[in-house]
């Protein structure tokens, strides 16, 4: 009997991938452990599920998954190998097989990321939505579920974006009957939020990361309510706490970075993903600490070999900052004039110190002449 009962376990599908176990359940499709007879290697194989075989709309789904998918050749980003259909016309796809857990299972209890292991898995996330940005695909179901991290040279942060199904590049094109409203109120934008189609860009995936950051950096979503149109609700009009509310070590920066890029107007964030993935790089260089790191100049900006050569943190963000730390430097520096003109003008007054500034003045006059 098949393993756990799946009938499926067991069989070999295209003449090549035989399934071994299954390891995840889908809405249209099971995915499971599969060897490539030829290869020996391992691989993942998302199965369309036999009740919608004869289903038109799923098989689409399903194949421009695959399509959208295969274009997306990033590092950060799940790799497509195969898709083909069975002799009983059920597609499948295949893809490389990520052996680590999902970003869900680091955020679902316990206490925040530290602010610098955040930033290494926002980065990561950002420079593989710049990519696909970069392909016309915005990925539009941003979520812990759908980052999968992949211990790695001695580290477990290694990032994989996956599931692509309901990226713009389907919205778009999406069938008759798909709904207006699709992916994860928690980490939704408000635009996507509300069904505004025409307004749905890259800028939805800024927003969606903003979230997820807000979530690693907190411990806490953004927004929560009682069922999800509660939350939608909340998306749509609701003012999220600032992230030092929930972690006071954060300070205003990390507010304003995030604040910016939950934006409910998509105009008013960032002009790409990877300016507020920088803007929050600079805004966490930038938390007090004993030994705060020293904040790279903009003409000195460091920069990933991946990153675009537009991948600058903002300006603006950057006037912020440097306003800020001038301030605290001029207030500092007329308390130090002030204490020392003090101090000069006591000195002056006192008698003795006149009587000895004379003496040694009239003896400087005596010898000049």
């Amino acid at each position: 009997m098949a393993e756990g009962g799946d009938q499926r376990v067991g069989t070999v599908l295209g003449a090549t991938y035989r399934l071994d176990r299954l390891l995840a359940g889908g809405g249209c499709g099971d995915v499971y452990v599969a060897t490539h007879l030829r290869l020996g290697s391992e691989v993942a194989v998302k199965v369309l599920l036999p009740s919608l075989a004869g289903n038109t709309q799923a098989l689409e789904r399903l194949r421009r998954e695959a399509d959208i998918m295969s274009a997306l050749r990033h590092p950060h980003i799940v790799q497509i190998l195969d898709f083909d259909i069975t002799e009983d016309d059920i597609p499948f796809l295949v893809m490389e097989l990520l052996v680590g857990w999902p970003l869900t299972g680091r955020t679902a209890s316990g206490p925040p990321f530290e602010p610098r292991a955040a930033l290494h898995i926002v980065r990561q996330i950002a420079h593989a939505l710049a990519a696909a940005h970069a392909q016309g695909v915005v990925h539009l179901d941003l979520k812990p579920d759908n980052v999968v991290l992949i211990p790695t040279d001695g580290r477990g942060d290694f990032v994989k974006v996956i599931d692509f199904g309901i990226s713009q590049a389907t919205w778009r094109d999406r069938l008759a009957h798909d709904p207006l409203i699709a992916g994860t109120p928690e980490y939704m934008a408000p635009e996507q939020a509300g069904g505004m189609t025409d307004e749905i860009d890259h800028r939805a995936d800024q927003y969606s990361l903003a979230s997820l950051s807000y979530r690693l950096l907190t411990g806490h979503e953004p927004f929560s309510g009682a069922d999800p149109l509660a939350i939608l609700h909340q998306v749509i009009i609701g003012r999220q706490p600032p992230p030092s509310h929930w972690t006071p070590g954060l300070g205003e920066g990390v507010d304003a970075v995030i604040d910016r890029a939950m934006s409910k107007r998509p105009g008013a964030r960032y002009p790409d993903i990877m300016a507020f993935a920088d803007a929050l790089r600079a805004a966490i260089e930038l938390i007090a600490s004993d030994k705060r790191p020293a904040l790279h100049p903009l003409s000195q900006a460091v920069r990933d070999h991946r990153t675009p050569a537009a991948a600058f943190a903002d300006r603006h963000t950057l006037t912020f900052f440097r306003r800020k730390e001038k301030g605290i430097i001029g207030r500092m520096s007329k308390v130090v004039l002030f204490v020392l003109s003090a101090a000069a003008a006591f000195v002056w007054f006192l008698p003795a110190t006149r009587t000895a500034v004379r003496t040694i003045w009239h003896r400087a006059s005596a010898h000049a002449r």
